[in-house]
């Protein structure tokens, strides 16, 4: 171990020992540009028009599934109504008119609608099981 770090001591720290040669990096940039092979051109493959318009037509393809799968799916609900409305006006009388709203013809108060609530409430056991959950923990 002595050996080696006296070794050590007996460099000399002023003159640097590793060197470059002269004008290196002067030829640097010539020297590499001569080792490199040859660059063969190649020319670019032309695009054909279909794989340039391809992704447009795929969402065009896309929006007009949506577009049928959407109206298909209200259509029949559409007439699934009517085929109902059309049967109820048939079986009573022509004075009647169909209601396309049922909550419009309903008539109740607000208290009626909260009693109501608190009558379904306590049938199921909700309130007490509200009032252990809450107040008793």
């Amino acid at each position: 171990m002595e050996t080696k770090i006296n070794k050590l001591k007996e460099i000399d720290k002023t003159k640097n020992p590793f060197k470059v040669p002269d004008n290196y990096f002067a030829q640097f940039n010539e020297e590499i540009m001569s080792r490199l092979p040859e660059k063969v051109y190649v020319a670019p493959r032309p695009v054909p028009l279909w794989d340039k318009v391809k992704p447009w037509v795929y969402l065009a393809a896309m929006f007009v599934g949506i577009y049928f799968t959407v109206n298909f799916l209200t259509r029949d609900g559409d007439k699934a109504q009517i085929t109902t409305e059309q049967s109820v006006t048939d079986t009573r009388s022509d004075t009647f008119q169909p209601v396309d709203n049922y909550w419009s013809t309903v008539h109740i108060t607000e208290e009626e609608f909260y009693q109501f609530l608190e009558d379904q409430m306590v049938d199921d056991g909700y309130y007490d099981y509200m009032y252990n959950q809450y107040y008793l923990n």
